[in-house]
């Protein structure tokens, strides 16, 4: 088979130098090698083998193609790298993995083609393919199908692509516009999925302007619904790719320079999907000290609408809880904003500090439950087992609303250090509830003693000193 595909290389070279000026006379070479290309595609059935392909040096030959004058036989080209190394390549209907031996194989390959300027070339043809034209546009789907392939076979590679080819700006150039199709939906995907992986992508980002085209490209759903599955999918794609970058400084203070502050709150006063999403965002964005400028624009009375009782998802009330510590540790006691703030928890006769302690209420009897059901698991096993699992059964409590119900203690007792009526109101509704400030206290230092365990065996584990503070 690799013997007839380089027949067909060859023969075609040939007369296309022989026939420059008369395309008719090699146009049957090129329709041959079209076939011996759509032929090697069999090879996906027998992935083991494709260090053979490697061998026999057959990969430059097909890299040679991609540059091909006739785009037709370079978008085959790069059908048959995006099968090749497909994700589903390796599995059978009964396989939800693929075999070691098929994975080495596939990884040999893309290893020979990186080599071969795999990525170059695949950009280059991004640049040379025209999407008007139904075949191009799906030569570019398929592009970018091979990128999302790669990085599922090593995603350490997002920094050579994201880095060393100009995909990035290609892509920040594709997601603009309005509406959705695939190629702007898979290139929102890529963009996302990069994003990720290495801070130094996120501050590329920035210094494309990648901000400003995601919250241009997100400004368009700040009042309506994305029309189905595909383009809902997109839109997720824009907020996680912003909320990525925002766990850099410099990408906060990029969204804060591009009203990213006044555009999701703006979201956040309508009934859509955005509004969720935007909630997230929000949190991102005010977290941290270089959050502070993000808190500031921020305000109280753009909090005052996302904290209504309308909001019933459980996550928009993690989001909130998250928000609203980021803003008591970022606004200082000068700032007048921190006191609208305390003091939108003592209006309509502390309405809030009640609401807070209700949730306080609902996620501790959700936290109970799971808890109950893991001490009943815990009969099952011994006592090296249960050290094993002991990650495990935290963090199934955590999905269950522990971390939103440390949150609301954090707000709780935060508020009630700063005035008196609130922690006087505090008191009273936790007698009625049958508990006491303690119940506050123990959800937090939980958390405390686990995040201090956490710093103490990190720095022992990378041969850090360990002061006597930390050990305290």
């Amino acid at each position: 088979m690799i013997l007839k595909f380089e027949k067909a290389i060859n023969k075609n070279q040939e007369q296309r130098v022989r026939y420059a000026d008369q395309p008719e006379k090699f146009m049957e070479s090129e329709a041959d090698l079209d076939e011996e290309i759509k032929n090697l595609a069999t090879l996906t059935e027998a992935p083991h083998l494709y260090p053979e392909i490697v061998k026999l040096g057959s990969v430059p030959s097909i890299m040679s193609l991609l540059s091909h004058e006739n785009t037709d036989i370079a978008i085959d080209a790069i059908d048959l790298i995006n099968e090749l190394i497909d994700e589903d390549v390796g599995t059978g209907e009964d396989e939800l993995e693929r075999s070691e031996e098929a994975t080495n194989g596939m990884k040999a390959l893309a290893n020979a083609l990186l080599e071969n300027e795999l990525l170059e070339l695949l950009v280059q043809n991004l640049e040379r393919l025209d999407e008007k034209e139904e075949a191009d546009r799906q030569g570019i789907f398929k592009i970018l199908g091979i990128m999302e392939s790669l990085l599922g076979l090593d995603p350490q590679l997002a920094e050579r692509i994201a880095l060393k080819t100009e995909i990035m700006p290609w892509l920040l150039k594709r997601v603009q516009g309005k509406g959705y199709d695939s190629n702007r939906g898979y290139a929102a995907e890529i963009i996302s999925i990069l994003l990720q992986e290495s801070r130094d992508i996120r501050l590329k980002l920035g210094e494309l302007n990648g901000v400003d085209v995601l919250l241009r490209a997100l400004s368009g759903y700040r009042k309506k619904d994305p029309e189905d599955e595909d383009e809902s999918e997109m839109v997720e794609n824009f907020f996680n790719a912003l909320c990525s970058g925002l766990n850099e400084p410099e990408i906060k203070e990029k969204f804060l320079e591009g009203e990213g502050v006044e555009l999701m709150v703006i979201m956040l006063k309508e009934r859509t999907l955005a509004r969720i999403r935007a909630m997230k965002v929000l949190n991102y964005a005010l977290t941290t000290e270089a959050g502070r400028g993000n808190c500031l624009r921020f305000g109280v009375k753009k909090l005052k609408k996302a904290y209504s009782k309308t909001f019933v998802e459980s996550e928009d009330e993690e989001h909130i809880m998250c928000i609203i510590l980021s803003l008591l540790r970022n606004l200082s006691r000068n700032d007048v904003q921190r006191l609208r703030l305390v003091k939108k928890f003592i209006d309509d006769n502390f309405e809030k500090i009640d609401r807070l302690l209700e949730m306080k209420e609902f996620y501790e009897g959700k936290d109970q439950r799971v808890r109950a059901e893991i001490e009943k698991e815990k009969e099952e096993y011994d006592e090296e087992d249960i050290e094993v699992l002991k990650d495990d059964f935290y963090l199934r409590r955590l999905d269950a609303g522990l971390f939103t119900l440390q949150r609301v203690c954090l707000v709780i007792a935060a508020l009630s250090k700063e005035d008196q009526g609130i922690r006087e109101r505090t008191m009273m509704m936790l007698k009625r509830q049958g508990s006491d400030i303690s119940s506050i206290f123990r959800i937090i230092e939980e958390e405390t003693a686990l995040m201090a365990d956490f710093s103490y065996l990190s720095r022992v584990a990378t041969g850090g000193a360990v002061e006597a503070d930390d050990q305290r």
